[in-house]
Order: C-alpha cells, then sequence, then structure tokens
C-alpha cells in the first residue's frame, strides 16, 4: 500500500473513532440529562473534544440524537433478520423474535425509555420529521430517510413471520398490517408498563409470558381449523 493510502485510511479510521467516541458521550449526556437538557457543550465536555470538533461531525443536537435512534434502530433491525432468516418453524420464529425484541430493549433499558416515554424526544422528533418532510437539509433528509428504511424493513421481517405462519396453517388468517401493529404494540406497551410498574422484572418469565400471549392470539386452533376445511 502506498504511503498516501497509509495516510487517508488512517484519517478515515481517526474520523470513525472520532464519530464513536463523540457518539458514546451524546449517549452518556442524553441518558444522565434528557433530550431538552442536553446541550453541544456538555457531550464536548463529555467526549473530552472542543466544540469545533464536534460540530465538525454533527451540526445539531438533532443530528446526534436522530444519529443514535438510527443506530438502534440498526441494531433491531439486525437482530431480528437474523431470526427471520433462521430455517425453524413460525412458532420457533415468533418465541425467537419476542426473545430478541424483549433482550434488545432491556440492554438498551434506558436509551428505550427515551424513545418510548421522553416527551422532549417526541416534540423533537415531530419537528424534526416536519422540517426534513418538507424543506429540510441534505443531513436531515438522509436521517429521515435511515429511520423509515428501518422501520419498514422491520415491518417487512413481520409481515414476512405472519404470512409464513397463515400458509403454514399455524397462524390464523388475519390482516398483516393489523398483525404488525399488534405485534409491536404488545412489545413496546410492555416497556411502558415496566417503567411504571413497582415491582421488578424478571425477563426470562416475561418473554415466556408475551410469547404465549402473542402465540394464542395468533395461532389458528382446532376449531378455526375445522371451519376452515
Amino acid at each position: 500500500m502506498a504511503i498516501t493510502d497509509q495516510r487517508v485510511e488512517r484519517e478515515k479510521r481517526r474520523r470513525r473513532e472520532n464519530r464513536d467516541t463523540i457518539l458514546g458521550a451524546a449517549e452518556a449526556v442524553l441518558l444522565r440529562k434528557g433530550v431538552s437538557a442536553m446541550s453541544m457543550d456538555d457531550v464536548a465536555a463529555e467526549a473530552e473534544f472542543s466544540k469545533a470538533t464536534l460540530y465538525r461531525y454533527f451540526r445539531s443536537k438533532a443530528e446526534l440524537v436522530f444519529e443514535i435512534m438510527a443506530q438502534f434502530l440498526e441494531a433491531f433491525d439486525e437482530r431480528l433478520g437474523a431470526v427471520a432468516a433462521r430455517p425453524a418453524s413460525s412458532r420457533e420464529k415468533l418465541r425467537a423474535w419476542v426473545e430478541a425484541s424483549l433482550r434488545l430493549l432491556s440492554e438498551k433499558e434506558n436509551m428505550t425509555r427515551v424513545f418510548l416515554l421522553d416527551r422532549s424526544f417526541t416534540r423533537l422528533l415531530q419537528i424534526f420529521v416536519g422540517r426534513a418532510g418538507e424543506s429540510g437539509t441534505a443531513v436531515e433528509q438522509n436521517f429521515l430517510k435511515r429511520i423509515r428504511d428501518k422501520r419498514a424493513d422491520m415491518n417487512d421481517l413481520a409481515r414476512t413471520l405472519l404470512r409464513e405462519g397463515i400458509a403454514s396453517r399455524t397462524f390464523r388468517s388475519l390482516d398483516l398490517e393489523g398483525g404488525v401493529m399488534f405485534i409491536e404494540a404488545v412489545i413496546e406497551g410492555y416497556f411502558v408498563e415496566k417503567f411504571w410498574s413497582e415491582k421488578p422484572a424478571d425477563l426470562e418469565q416475561d418473554i415466556e409470558h408475551i410469547n404465549d400471549f402473542l402465540w394464542h392470539s395468533l395461532c389458528l386452533n382446532d376449531r378455526d381449523a375445522r371451519r376452515k376445511k
């Protein structure tokens, strides 16, 4: 490799490392202070970078917050994609789907709380989507596309799971869009309830309870099967 190429690679690596450091610092500040109180000064101090360096990578707090959200959704999509690709029965895939979702959300519990319950984040999202959807900058448009694409990918995976279950006569016939919304609502609702509950969560037990609930909600029981003959 030529010296010039080595320098280019070193610079690319340095920029990736700096970017990762900034995102890690932003996530720490976000969890500690919340969206409304978080500032670019806080992130710069946490990352031990100058503010000028910070702005070379992210031009606003909104960009930082939505990059964290985009990476969160990408991690979610990756795990659910691995579940969907397994050579397993629809029932096994449903359980694996619930388990993968709850484990990731538990690993990222504090961040999940920000995305689901922080009203400042909701307001920021509404402003961001409104601006980027109409006349946002190229960066804003790109963030919005990434987030929408990942949401769409996750919904496509859920539709595939349901479609396979219906085709194999494991799941009852149902509207796919309604089914996707139902599964998402159950999993997200679990974390909202978990936030307000004073009882310590038992993840293993909760995985089984939610899987059992979804299974009995979606499965094609004997009476339904006889009716379809």
